[in-house]
């Protein structure tokens, strides 16, 4: 995977979107935690990220409209937990991470508020050594409210968030191994939230969490030489940022 084509894709679509619509650039800077399910040492990355957001809203005052969100991500982040080839010994580096997502939004706008469904993909590659790395890509959906104010004053919003499709490329061949299966993390639901202010029709400053749940993957199994090596999962996971950015409106 290149995650220099997600960001592509997502420079492409704004400029192929309607002129009679609100444009979102932004900036933060982000809190990501990733936690695996690993005995008898459990793995834990923690550390900042930084981020880069992309938006367009149609604009109407009541009704359904689109909308688009882009996202991207880079950083690295503490690394605690064990060998791979070696579960009981504790070890501790640095994990990178690039990644990019992709979301379109419909949307049912109140006076009061904006009914959300959304249907993203969120593709990132999570490097932890020079030869062990991963890429991962993730369908979800979205569903939730937000309150959306134009000129000035409080924003918020609060939904759930469910993987519909999951695949991890663990690049088993990069580890000495003949073959190289795919991945499916399991699915779980999660939530997301965010509370912001806007200070005029241009600036706002917004805090918000999001993350992703998945259980177990399938089980897949693996030769060196022709050898049998036994067997790789990814385990139980929860990730999530709790973030903070700048969003610039026009």
């Amino acid at each position: 995977m290149r995650i220099g084509r997600w960001t592509l894709v997502l420079l492409l679509t704004l400029v192929s979107l309607p002129a009679s619509a609100q444009f979102m650039l932004g900036g933060g800077i982000e809190y990501f935690s990733w936690t695996e399910d690993t005995q008898p040492i459990k793995v834990k990355e923690r550390g900042p990220l930084g981020v880069f957001t992309i938006g367009y809203t149609q604009v109407k005052p009541v009704g359904w409209l689109l909308a688009y969100r882009g996202r991207f991500y880079v950083g690295e982040v503490d690394y605690d937990g064990a060998l791979l080839f070696a579960p009981n010994v504790p070890v501790s580096s640095q994990t990178r991470y690039i990644g990019a997502a992709n979301e379109g939004q419909l949307r049912y706008r109140t006076q009061a508020f904006d009914v959300l469904a959304a249907l993203g993909i969120d593709a990132w590659n999570r490097s932890l050594s020079a030869n062990q790395e991963e890429d991962y890509r993730i369908v979800y959906a979205r569903l939730g409210l937000e309150h959306v104010n134009a000129q000035r004053g409080w924003l918020f919003g609060a939904g759930v968030k469910y993987p519909l499709w999951t695949q991890e490329d663990a690049h088993f061949t990069n580890l000495g191994f003949d073959q190289n299966p795919k991945l499916n993390p399991g699915k779980d639901l999660s939530g997301f939230a965010q509370l912001g202010y806007r200070f005029d029709p241009h600036w706002a400053l917004i805090g918000y969490a999001d993350g992703y749940r998945f259980k177990e993957s399938n089980q897949v199994f693996v030769t060196a030489g022709g050898v049998p090596q036994g067997s790789f999962v990814q385990p139980a996971t929860d990730t999530y940022v709790i973030g903070v950015k700048a969003e610039y409106t026009f």
